[in-house]
C-alpha cells in the first residue's frame, strides 16, 4: 500500500482516529507520518499516552500472550487490511476474518493465536485420497520447479534439463 500523502513510499504508519464519531484513517510512509507529526497534524507520542490508553496496554501486555494471543499493535501502526478494511481489533472482537485478504494481511499476528489452538498453524489432518495424491503431486512439482529455478541461476544445465524432463514426466502422468 503506497503511502496517500506522497505517493510514492510503502505505506508503514497507520494511524485512525475517531473524535466525536468522526473517523479519519491514514496510511503513511515514516518521512511523511514524521512531518505531520511535526507540523502538529498528527499527535505525538505524549499525546498518545492518556491514562486510559496507558492501562489498556499495560493490560494486554499482562494478559494478551497469557492467552496466546498477541498483544495490541500501538496507536498509529494499525494495520488495515486492504480488500475489506478491517483492522486485526475488528477480528479479535468479532472472531472472524472480512475476507481472504485478512489472512494474509495478519498473517504475523494471527499465527501464534492459530498454534495455541491447533498445536500447529499448517493443516495436517485427514483428507480423501484423491486430494492427498493431488495435493502431493502439486508439492512434488514445486519442489521440482523450484530447484529447476536455482540450477538455471547456477547454470548447472543438464541438471536443469534433468530436472525439466522430471517435471513433464509427473505433469503428463494425470
Amino acid at each position: 500500500m503506497l503511502c496517500e500523502k506522497c505517493k510514492k513510499n510503502n505505506a508503514s504508519v497507520f494511524y485512525e482516529e475517531n473524535i466525536n464519531g468522526k473517523k479519519r484513517s491514514l496510511a503513511l510512509c515514516s518521512e511523511c507520518a514524521n512531518e505531520m507529526k511535526k507540523n502538529g497534524e498528527l499527535p505525538g507520542s505524549d499525546d498518545i499516552f492518556s491514562p486510559s490508553l496507558f492501562a489498556s496496554s499495560i493490560h494486554d501486555s499482562l494478559f494478551g500472550s497469557l492467552f496466546g494471543s498477541p498483544s495490541k499493535p500501538q496507536i498509529g501502526a494499525k494495520k488495515t487490511c486492504p480488500v475489506c478494511g478491517h483492522t486485526f481489533e475488528d477480528f479479535r472482537r468479532i472472531g472472524k476474518a472480512g475476507c481472504a485478504e485478512c489472512y494474509r494481511t495478519f498473517a504475523a499476528e494471527l499465527e501464534p493465536t492459530i498454534r495455541s489452538i491447533h498445536s500447529n498453524a499448517k493443516h495436517s489432518g485427514r483428507a480423501p485420497a484423491k486430494q492427498k495424491a493431488k495435493h502431493k503431486k502439486e508439492n512434488e512439482l514445486k519442489a521440482l520447479r523450484n530447484e529447476l529455478k536455482e540450477a538455471i541461476a547456477k547454470e548447472e544445465f543438464e541438471k536443469a534439463a534433468t530436472l525439466r524432463d522430471k517435471i513433464r514426466d509427473i505433469e503428463s502422468r494425470t
